[in-house]
């Protein structure tokens, strides 16, 4: 299947899947860079760089190696996202919400305040993947607007090609899981028809990509009002206080204003430094980096304005620090990839890419979809239910205590609920300054082809902190 009769579109769907994993991998190391500082790599980066992460704070904090090519959590949920496509390219939410997102607190990397507080909130007997309202400390689900949810949506882009209606529908699920404010609804369905353009277009101007992205999401919400979830979960979003508050349906219009000023504004800035549009946007304010809506327009004008180079334009993204270097250059990537295909991508980044034969499977498989082609691939078509993914879970953390218990060793193989059968190739410890208490990581190779560090502070080599056997206990009961 070709597109326009230029580059095949399988291709242009593996290209997406791997230049965003790639855009991931080389920013993550400078996401939390700030202008001037001494890095501890040499900078710009233009390749992938060996660096540590501290994860944790002074008490609990332990060093986290990361290898060249390593993706952070935004390619994580990106691939979970793609394992809840079921073969008629709908999302399945509940399969998410209940199995993947639970468990990759396991071994999630560089994942955000508010994605991990959603997960371990839908551990709850009472929570739903619709009515997920968080609401702890400074965290609060209707203020949540961050990328969080479009970082995770190229699959559902993939999946719902030349449908409308189902991307605005799956997008807004997706969103609404972790996130309820309109600018990360918004940005996660802004992203999912950019990239839907990148794949047809073949000799587009930026003008005209800006006018089908304008149309698109003032036509977004006419999309869906019919569906009755999407109904109900506004009607929960209006009813969970008393103070009187704008409508989310007042918030959402007042948000699509922001999104057209913000599209409209690249035409403006297409000569000069990036950096003036991101400050126009909010990209380089620490209280408004990660938006859901300024990263993907940041995204989007580095894409308009490059003339397609991926070389210097990647790199323009990955080294703009003070910015949210990963997920902006995950999110410029996936449109090149799509609107280019691999042989844009730059040889040394695509042979050192963590799982890349895994991320082009994925790709094949959703491509597979839309082509009305078999597959190896294939998901339930029924809902997954809650307590059937929880009990699920339960079995598995027997498998997890026996992998901090050091019962198992490298070599040994486990069955994860989702990843399916792996195996222990590398064990490590780490020294964190809390007595009594150590950190562990697991790396373990699925025959699926993913790669993931399990990660746990275990006390007195006997409480593994991070299980989840209580929550999911109490949920249950």
């Amino acid at each position: 299947m070709t597109t326009n009769g230029t580059t095949p579109l399988l291709d242009r769907y593996q290209g997406a899947m791997v230049f965003s994993a790639i855009g991931d991998a080389l920013g993550w190391p400078t996401e939390f860079l700030k202008p001037g500082r001494r890095a501890p790599f040499p900078l710009p980066v233009r390749d992938f760089v060996r660096w540590e992460k501290l994860v944790g704070g002074r008490w609990w904090g332990y060093r986290d190696k990361i290898a060249p090519g390593d993706y952070s959590d935004d390619t994580q949920l990106m691939l979970a996202v793609a394992r809840c496509i079921a073969s008629t390219g709908d999302f399945q939410p509940e399969r998410f919400a209940y199995s993947e997102l639970p468990l990759w607190l396991h071994y999630e990397r560089g994942g955000g305040r508010s994605v991990k507080t959603a997960a371990r909130t839908l551990i709850q007997r009472k929570t739903d993947w619709l009515h997920n309202f968080y609401k702890q400390v400074s965290l609060d689900y209707r203020q949540a607007g961050a990328n969080g949810a479009a970082m995770r949506n190229l699959p559902i882009a993939l999946a719902s090609m030349g449908n409308e209606t189902q991307l605005v529908r799956d997008s807004f699920f997706n969103a609404i899981i972790t996130h309820g404010h309109p600018r990360a609804i918004l940005g996660t369905i802004l992203f999912g028809f950019a990239v839907q353009y990148a794949l047809t277009d073949t000799y587009g101007t930026p003008v005209q990509m800006l006018e089908y992205l304008r149309d698109n999401i003032e036509n977004a919400g006419r999309l869906v009002a019919d569906d009755e979830r999407i109904a109900t979960w506004i009607i929960s979003w209006e009813a969970r206080d008393k103070a009187p508050r704008p409508s989310f349906k007042s918030l959402f219009a007042t948000t699509r204003t922001e999104a057209h000023r913000y599209l409209d504004a690249i035409q403006v800035h297409t000569e000069g430094p990036p950096e003036a549009y991101y400050r126009f946007v909010g990209a380089l304010a620490p209280e408004t980096k990660g938006s859901g809506l300024s990263t993907v327009c940041s995204a989007l004008s580095l894409f308009l304005r490059s003339n397609y180079r991926s070389d210097e334009t990647i790199y323009t993204a990955v080294n703009l620090l003070g910015s949210d270097t990963d997920t902006i250059a995950s999110f410029l990537g996936a449109l090149l990839g799509a609107r280019y295909g691999k042989s844009i991508i730059p040889k040394h980044l695509l042979e050192q890419l963590q799982d890349r034969d895994y991320l082009l499977k994925i790709a094949s498989w959703l491509h597979a979809i839309i082509a009305e082609e078999s597959s190896e691939i294939a998901e339930g078509q029924e809902p997954m239910a809650k307590e059937e993914a929880y009990l699920r879970i339960f079995t598995w953390e027997i498998g997890l205590h026996a992998m901090f218990w050091d019962e198992l060793d490298i070599g040994d193989t486990l069955t994860h609920p989702t990843l399916g059968r792996g195996y222990i190739t590398k064990r490590e410890v780490r020294k964190i300054n809390r007595e009594g208490y150590i950190a562990k990581l697991i790396h373990v190779t699925f025959d699926c082809g993913q790669t993931c560090v399990f990660h746990s502070r275990v006390e007195h080599n006997e409480r593994v902190t991070e299980s989840l056997a209580r929550d999911i206990e109490k949920a249950l009961v």
